[in-house]
């Protein structure tokens, strides 16, 4: 029905790029309401706004993805989708056990295809609607900091994104932002960096500054509206000239 509350689904969505991301699509005209995703305790008391719904989800966890999805379409209707959850540990190779290296692995990709799974065959069959992952610097370059199972998992979002771009075309556009070192938890509140070590990482990046998670999260918003009308399977990076290097 064309009355049907437009919908913005986001993952990882209590911090970080994802926090920043439900901010702008509250703002924007395009959407009447945004679903947050995380696996925080605390996500339903991050957002005080009625346009937000709240869902405390693993997204590792197809079924759990699934209901969410099943019951935000009884709702309204999903127009946007946006996979930004994503985490990781160090480990070198030989330290890396095969439980670690799956857990990885599910929360940066195969969490991306539960909610493509479950959420792209709705648009797809209204012949309309965005879907951006979120991979990192790390799936084109390897990690140092975040393990080889971080480098894999997110090299593996570019495949995903291009393989998605291909099925859901004509009807649903899809895109990857591929963000460089940004300020969110992963970076400064992990083991994953040392405070000089970010210091050091700002001064090598051409803009001289780690980014902000509002610089990323703009250009997702600009890639789940119609100023991206003829872009789909880019993947779009937003690393401050990082890939210069």
């Amino acid at each position: 029905m064309a009355n049907e509350p437009t919908i913005a689904v986001v993952t990882g969505g209590a911090s970080g790029i994802g926090a920043a991301l439900v901010e702008r699509f509250l703002a924007d005209d395009a959407y009447d309401l945004v679903a947050c995703l995380d696996v925080a305790a605390d996500v339903e008391e991050t957002f005080d706004d009625p346009a937000v719904r709240a869902h405390r989800c693993d997204v590792t966890d197809h079924d759990r993805v699934a209901a969410v999805v099943d019951a935000l379409e009884e709702e309204g209707r999903i127009d946007a989708v946006v996979n930004n959850a994503g985490f990781s540990r160090y480990a070198w190779i030989g330290d890396l056990a095969p439980d670690d290296w799956q857990e990885i692995i599910d929360v940066n990709l195969t969490s991306q295809y539960n909610l493509a799974h479950t959420a792209a065959p709705y648009m797809y069959e209204r012949e309309h609607g965005y879907l951006v992952n979120v991979s990192s610097g790390a799936g084109k370059r390897g990690s140092a900091s975040g393990g080889v199972h971080y480098s894999a998992a997110k090299a593996g979002v570019f495949g995903l994104t291009k393989g998605l771009a291909k099925q859901l075309a004509p009807h649903v556009r899809v895109n990857c932002v591929v963000p460089g070192l940004i300020e969110t938890p992963l970076a400064t509140d992990s083991d994953l960096w040392t405070e000089e070590g970010l210091a050091e990482a700002a001064d090598a990046i051409p803009l001289e500054r780690l980014g902000h998670p509002d610089d990323v999260a703009r250009v997702i918003q600009f890639l789940c509206g119609d100023g991206a009308a003829y872009m789909t399977g880019e993947l779009v990076a937003v690393d401050g000239g990082s890939a210069l290097r």
